[in-house]
């Protein structure tokens, strides 16, 4: 008999009873015969027949497939060493870097990727004994490098508030500051604008959602800030018109 012990966006300790029965036990939690509990500290998350705790803080874990921002770190002889705010160091292999095969003996890979450039890249591979493989092919900007702009790193469990539901928040900060921003789902996010202090708006804003991401009503509290500031950047000259958001608005992200 399938049940269920505590609310969605609920929070939970470890050793918490979350739910009995035919569940797949998601990330941060663990099965124990038919029951399923909680490993961490975090917000409960149950989507169909899967019930997961999204953790409050703690590093970064990758998955398969996760798309993230990284910084290299080392050049190898036929590697990049990145970090992606894991506790392990991730791999990128020159072969899932580059589409022609080049010759190892004759090539200069800090002329493709050097140490301090920002990439983005795709979790290709993530084993039991902690090896990070990632890639670029197939990403958006060719994976990088990404030139200029900031990088600012939030809380990854934080990352779908950052987003919104639809893309609402993200589209939202992007639209009224005019800036290019890429959020990776490690937790780290590229900022990048013409203007520099519509730049560091749209980093004000993003900070605000990781802090207040436990909250209701934040689309709407982040709209009312950002439109505040802006009025006051006009005032003062610095922007002409305020955008219109248009259909960008959107719910919450649940």
């Amino acid at each position: 008999m399938k049940r269920v012990f505590v609310k969605p966006r609920e929070l939970v300790v470890p050793g918490t009873l979350l739910a009995q029965g035919a569940f797949q036990a998601g990330k941060g939690t663990f099965r124990e015969g038919n029951r399923v509990y909680s490993t961490v500290v975090g917000l409960v998350d149950i989507r169909g027949d899967t019930i997961k705790v999204i953790p409050l803080e703690g590093p970064y874990i990758p998955e398969v497939g996760d798309n993230v921002l990284g910084k290299i770190v080392d050049v190898k002889f036929s590697s990049w060493t990145v970090d992606v705010g894991a506790p392990y160091q991730a791999t990128l292999r020159v072969q899932d870097a580059v589409e022609e095969k080049i010759d190892l003996l004759k090539t200069d890979l800090r002329k493709i990727f050097d140490i301090g450039d920002i990439i983005y890249a795709k979790v290709k591979a993530f084993d039991e004994v902690n090896q990070i493989d990632l890639t670029t092919k197939g990403m958006p900007f060719n994976g990088g490098p990404l030139r200029g702009g900031q990088l600012v790193t939030i809380t990854s469990s934080k990352v779908p508030r950052v987003i919104g539901k639809g893309g609402s928040m993200i589209n939202m900060i992007k639209k009224l500051t005019g800036t290019r921003i890429i959020v990776g789902q490690n937790g780290w996010v590229w900022v990048s604008g013409t203007n520099r202090e519509l730049e560091e708006l749209a980093v004000e804003a993003i900070l605000k959602v990781n802090r207040e991401s436990h909250t209701s009503g934040l689309t709407d509290r982040v709209k009312e800030f950002l439109l505040s500031r802006l009025q006051d950047l006009k005032e003062r000259g610095v922007i002409g018109e305020i955008p219109d958001l248009g259909e960008t608005e959107g719910g919450e992200e649940q």
